[in-house]
């Protein structure tokens, strides 16, 4: 990816927030909060045995930088004791369109070594959160993710027993993946644990904990 598709990226986010808050300043706008959303990317695309919370550090790859920039604009607003929330979300299934619907294949196959993690949400439950912030019952940073955990694996052989379709243990090649994407790729290649016990303390109940339910459901 170049520097100018990087910069249109960074700036849809950052200028936006940025844009958001200056009027508020001008108009002397009084906001009950300010409700952001962000990704898990925050924490880097790795694969590894460590289960990442909110109070651990950034990652150092062009996806963390994204959204390190995007929360930093949101988190100007509590500097006017407005209440912040940040939702950094995972992949959201749903039934219309979004990524469930691209993983659809006639055969389903886990992606390069099929070891990486791939933090899900249904839309329904994403949704709750929105509306739990918007009420006020939820401020700072949280994982929008179910706290059931699955490996490109494992997410590829339910999502096939569900669809009653062809599983093919094999993955889909690396080097495929990044001929098909470029940099993006990783994306797709790396993902770790993150952890959903932050909102579930704060009394957020999940509609759909299980990949099979959520499943069954969409």
């Amino acid at each position: 990816m170049d520097r100018r598709k990087k910069k249109i990226i960074i700036d849809s986010r950052v200028k936006t927030a940025n844009l958001l808050f200056n009027k508020i300043i001008e108009y002397k706008i009084n906001l009950k909060g300010f409700i952001s959303a962000s990704g898990i990317g925050y924490y880097g695309a790795i694969t590894n045995n460590k289960t990442y919370k909110e109070t651990d550090k950034p990652g150092t790859d062009f996806i963390a930088n994204v959204c390190k920039q995007w929360e930093k604009a949101a988190e100007q607003f509590s500097n006017k004791n407005i209440p912040v929330t940040i939702l950094r979300t995972g992949i959201v299934l749903s039934k219309e369109g979004g990524a469930l619907e691209k993983m659809k294949t006639p055969i389903l196959s886990p992606l390069g070594s099929g070891k990486q993690h791939i933090p899900w949400i249904h839309i329904d439950d994403l949704c709750l959160m929105y509306l739990n912030a918007v009420e006020g019952n939820l401020t700072g940073v949280f994982n929008a993710v179910t706290p059931e955990n699955h490996t490109s694996k494992t997410f590829s052989k339910t999502l096939a027993k569900n669809l009653k379709r062809p599983y093919l243990a094999i993955g889909v090649p690396s080097f495929l993946l990044k001929l098909m994407f470029g940099n993006l790729s990783v994306i797709l290649l790396k993902g770790s644990k993150i952890s959903a016990k932050k909102i579930e303390k704060r009394g957020f109940s999940f509609r759909f904990r299980t990949l099979k339910k959520a499943l069954n459901n969409l």
